[in-house]
């Protein structure tokens, strides 16, 4: 796992519509130095979502939260996405990584989960306690992150082989009181995803 206190102080969650998932990824690629520059990004881990293959949620991490907010609101950020594709208007979720262990290699299956907790700093605390609760059922990769605009929000993301241990593991009566007793307050609002082609920019 990477040391809490090297992960970036920013990222944004980045959901839009693609007309197609390659053209808009060969694109993507060529306007690195564009986010580069721009949105002082750091790294990015794209998702494609299980039922829609070219609806994309794309991890973008940041050194520079307000030079990433107002890149993200620029004339420029629009014009790329018009160019590379982008069929619909992009929705963005503002987070501070907490917790970094995610495979960035290759594609697995993969899911994102929000919910509210009473507390975040309890809540991270027993998301630490519930490591082995993950491994034992299937979870080989994971992130926790807090949203910047509601800080008691927590946003997760969960890697596995296969949907079927995600869904399953999402389904275990041991999680669901692990939930419970981390204050989480609200049904989490999860989704499904192939996620892959990480890149740390160096």
């Amino acid at each position: 796992m990477t040391d809490p206190s090297e992960l970036p102080p920013a990222a944004v969650l980045v959901r839009h519509p693609v007309a197609d998932f390659d053209s808009w990824k060969q694109g993507f690629d060529d306007h690195e130095s564009a986010r580069r520059e721009g949105a002082a990004a750091l790294a990015h881990h794209i998702n494609r979502a299980e039922d829609d293959p070219n609806l994309v949620t794309i991890f973008i991490a940041t050194s520079d939260i307000d030079k990433a907010r107002a890149f993200t609101a620029s004339d420029d950020l629009r014009e790329i996405m018009e160019e590379v594709g982008v069929t619909g208007p992009p929705e963005f979720t503002w987070v501070r990584p907490r917790r970094q262990d995610v495979i960035w290699d290759r594609e697995l299956p993969a899911f994102l989960l929000s919910h509210r907790v009473a507390d975040f700093e309890a809540w991270l605390g027993a998301y630490d306690d519930a490591d082995e609760l993950r491994r034992s059922n299937g979870i080989i990769g994971h992130a926790a992150n807090q949203d910047l605009d509601d800080p008691s929000l927590a946003v997760v993301y969960h890697q596995a082989e296969s949907f079927d241990d995600l869904r399953a593991f999402l389904g275990n009566p041991e999680l669901r009181t692990a939930m419970e007793n981390a204050g989480v307050t609200s049904e989490p609002d999860v989704s499904f995803h192939t996620g892959g082609h990480g890149k740390q920019y160096t």
